[in-house]
């Protein structure tokens, strides 16, 4: 967005002003008006009512109907028509030669018989507050020595009309030159009262950015300005006491910040060192037993002449034990460095039902009660399905150690209620220990005996699901047993 375009505050308070004085004028002028006009009205009704009772006098009483119609179109002005009836003559008369347009029988006629009174109706635009008024409607009953009638004349009002839009240019030149006076009072007063003050003002704040405050201001006498003007070098005051302190401050924050930058420093030293005592206790007992076994398996078969067939029986027991030293160094590899994946669009149900169908073909469920819930809808993500096979092969067996070998396990695939893909593996366990909860995933943690486990199978596999955007959890039930739970996006 570009830049909002500002002005100058003497300018705004002068157009302010200048536009509360033009609607007050103008609200002024139109009461002004709608005044004049109604007087204009009301001499021009004084006029006709006057030209009726002289019509009246001079002619209706002596009968004389056809000569008071020429000395009506004679006295109207231009445009002006009418008619005059009793109960016997009507005589219609016009100033502009339409007599035949004229209607004889307009209503405010016959509501002058009914009521006998005087109707006055105005012709034209009334909208409140503008007015424009085209002609007048008169209509009187007449008084006669033989007989009575009634007179109707409407009268336009061109004259007035054009006086009044006269009078109307008249106040708007005075409005105008009104205006030009008040904005000249209006800007002169305001830069020495109001705007010269708040600038003063501004060089003040300016003065405080630069750590200093001006003395022997002249801010004039508005209690406001002068209130400001207070607050501002109070202001100051605080600022310059708060400067010192905030400098003290930062001289001990500074002074802590070394301290704790030569802390973390040996904190990290010490987690390092921590870690390689971690890993180096947990190689040298995992890869020790099978050691030690290889070691008594060659001193037998050195010191006994055995037949081939025995020797055979201790070779493959050192085979076995060197492959089980090679599988713990492989997990731990693979744990400092995972190897390359192939990763492509997999269904978790199809991993979920062949991991099962490999433990299941080593008589692995043998005692117990697995149960498979899974998704039929459920959509496939973009992973290694070897790896993700290796997560659901750890969790299984974590859950038959946990049941020791004989209880119920429940697999579970469907969608959290975010919409993200959801796998839990449930057992009917001892549970975890609360205390050991939070170190589940740590890399070498184990509850298991000597020789059962190396600690990094949960490791290992947290570190799989992180790596395909998933995340990896797991919590106590309520009655019994536990429940890991991996989720993808």
């Amino acid at each position: 967005m570009g830049k909002k375009q500002q002005v100058g505050l003497s300018l705004e308070i002068l157009f302010t002003i200048l536009f509360i004085t033009a609607v007050a004028m103008f609200l002024i002028s139109i009461i002004a008006f709608n005044v004049m006009e109604r007087i204009a009205l009301d001499g021009k009704i004084e006029g006709l009512k006057s030209i009726v009772n002289a019509y009246e006098k001079i002619y209706f009483e002596k009968g004389k109907m056809k000569e008071g119609a020429k000395f009506l179109e004679s006295t109207l002005e231009y445009g002006a028509w009418g008619v005059v009836s009793n109960n016997k003559n009507r005589v219609v008369f016009s100033t502009i030669n339409n007599r035949n347009k004229i209607s004889v029988t307009d209503p405010i006629i016959l509501e002058v018989k009914r009521t006998g009174n005087t109707v006055i109706e105005l012709k034209g635009f009334n909208l409140p507050p503008v007015k424009f008024h085209e002609g007048i409607k008169l209509a009187m009953p007449l008084k006669g020595k033989r007989v009575d009638g009634i007179i109707l004349i409407y009268q336009p009002l061109f004259s007035l009309r054009e006086n009044i839009i006269s009078g109307q240019q008249q106040v708007a030149v005075w409005i105008i030159l009104f205006l030009l006076v008040i904005a000249l009072l209006s800007f002169y007063v305001l830069s020495r009262r109001i705007v010269k003050p708040v600038k003063d003002l501004i060089y003040v704040t300016e003065e405080i950015a630069q750590g200093e405050f001006p003395e022997n201001l002249d801010i004039g006498n508005v209690r406001e300005l002068n209130q400001l003007s207070n607050a501002l070098k109070t202001m100051y005051l605080q600022i310059e006491s708060s400067k010192s302190e905030l400098k003290s401050n930062i001289e001990a924050l500074e002074e802590s910040n070394r301290v704790i930058q030569r802390t973390q420093k040996e904190l990290v030293a010490s987690e390092k060192l921590a870690s390689l005592g971690r890993l180096s206790a947990g190689v040298a007992h995992e890869i020790g037993n099978p050691l030690s076994a290889i070691l008594g398996y060659l001193e037998v078969m050195r010191r006994q002449e055995d037949t081939l067939d025995s020797k055979y029986k201790y070779l493959e027991s050192i085979r076995k034990e060197a492959l089980r030293i090679d599988r713990i160094i492989k997990t731990l590899l693979y744990y400092a460095k995972p190897k390359d994946f192939e990763i492509k669009n997999v269904n978790m149900n199809e991993i979920i039902r062949n991991s099962v169908d490999i433990l299941e073909a080593q008589g692995v469920f043998k005692n117990v009660d697995l149960e498979l819930k899974l998704d039929s809808n459920l959509k496939n993500i973009e992973a290694d399905q070897h790896q993700i096979s290796q997560v659901i092969i750890n969790l299984l067996l974590n859950a038959m150690d946990a049941i020791n070998e004989k209880g119920k396990i429940i697999i579970s695939s469907g969608l959290s209620s975010d919409g993200r893909i959801e796998i839990k593996v449930i057992d009917d366990g001892t549970g975890i220990p609360e205390e050991h909860i939070d170190k589940i995933f740590d890399p070498f943690f184990t509850t298991k005996g000597p020789g059962k486990g190396t600690g990094l199978g949960l490791s290992v596999s947290a570190r799989i699901v992180s790596l395909f955007g998933g995340s990896i959890s797991v919590e106590n039930n309520v009655d019994s047993g536990s429940t890991f739970k991996i989720i993808f996006t």
